[in-house]
């Protein structure tokens, strides 16, 4: 793994690829609070938590909840330095399939699974509206 270049990666190229909608949102700004541990892991590879390669969430509950059953983020360097690990009761491994990255440097593709998060775009919405 290179440290140097994934922070780099994440500081300049990541922030361009993250997804607008709703279920993005919603991760970014709920993950870092909800797991503050798995955050402080990721960070220590590099990886800004608050910048996923790709997400893969299931519809929210009626507890206002929402589970991300597969989170993905780009690692630079030489996948053979990671060993798979649990955080938080979030399991942090190597993913098996994911969307092209279009990289031409070496890197490899974690996946954190699986997160629960609290549902919380549109309840801003909801208020403003008298809802």
């Amino acid at each position: 793994m290179d440290v140097r270049k994934t922070k780099h990666y994440y500081d300049v190229s990541a922030g361009d690829q993250v997804c607008t909608c709703d279920y993005c949102r919603n991760y970014v700004k709920e993950i870092r609070h909800a797991y503050p541990e798995l955050s402080e892991y990721l960070e220590t590879m590099g990886i800004n938590i608050e910048k996923p390669f790709e997400t893969m969430p299931i519809e929210p509950d009626e507890s206002g909840h929402i589970t991300d059953i597969g989170s993905q983020y780009v690692v630079m360097g030489d996948p053979s330095e990671f060993q798979e690990t649990d955080i938080s009761g979030v399991h942090i491994g190597i993913a098996d399939s994911h969307p092209m990255t279009d990289l031409q440097e070496e890197h490899f593709v974690l996946e954190v699974s699986e997160v629960d998060l609290k549902w919380t775009i549109g309840q801003d919405t909801q208020k403003d509206n008298g809802a």
